[in-house]
């Protein structure tokens, strides 16, 4: 037995959302996708880094010192 179907209702929902986007039935307002990309916090680390690097990448992570395989 599910305990709480809430997180399946979720994914279902997603899902069915994402085969509308695709299929070009569903036109979802921009400033809902901004939204929802900023209450990410992945997408605002990475879009408030410090510094771009050349061609706007994001500079690579600090070297670790290499070790014999």
């Amino acid at each position: 037995m599910i305990s709480d179907p809430k997180p399946i209702m979720k994914a279902m929902h997603a899902q069915e959302l994402k085969s509308l986007v695709e299929s070009g039935l569903y036109k979802p307002d921009p400033s809902l996708i901004a939204s929802a990309m900023l209450s990410r916090r992945g997408v605002r680390e990475l879009l408030t880094t410090p510094s771009l690097g050349e061609a706007g990448r994001t500079p690579p992570p600090a070297a670790a010192p290499r070790q014999a395989a």
